[in-house]
């Protein structure tokens, strides 16, 4: 029975020196995590996720951003001829897919890199005005902002 509590108190003994020894109270023990410079990931990304640039002679009718996931707009409205819708993108770590949708137009995939701002801009040309419901679908660990812009008048 002696040996058997000697057993058990040196367990938890080392139980504790393992836990204070990764985490310390002082936060994290730094030499317990391995050196990103040898390990095949790229760094993240040093360049800002931005809203897409408006083109000149053209107008922004919707705007959203920075967003995560999902959202699904209202109806927007766009003229006969050439529009434009833009994304800038950035997953967390792995590419990721994000998904628009022009109800009645059609859909289109985007790369989202998770190594640096993936700037997609997709030229639309309608034969006639279109009032449509917009959609971006996509994962949480995606951030993006999206542009949809029409000329000026």
């Amino acid at each position: 029975m002696a040996a058997r509590r000697a057993l058990l108190a040196a367990t938890v003994v080392l139980c504790v020196g393992v836990t204070t020894a990764c985490t310390g109270e002082d936060g994290p023990d730094e030499r317990n995590v391995p050196d990103a410079s040898t390990s095949g990931v790229a760094p993240p990304s040093q360049e800002p996720l931005v809203a897409p640039e408006v083109d000149p002679g053209f107008r922004e009718i919707l705007s959203e951003g920075p967003r995560r996931g999902d959202r699904h707009f209202g109806t927007i409205e766009l003229p006969k001829g050439e529009s434009w819708v833009k994304v800038n993108c950035l997953s967390v770590s792995k590419s990721v897919q994000l998904n628009l949708s022009l109800e009645t137009i059609g859909e289109f995939s985007v790369g989202c890199s998770g190594v640096g701002v993936e700037k997609n801009a997709n030229q639309l040309n309608l034969a006639s005005a279109r009032k449509l419901h917009f959609t971006v679908s996509t994962e949480e660990s995606v951030r993006w902002y999206v542009s949809v812009q029409i000329p000026k008048e």
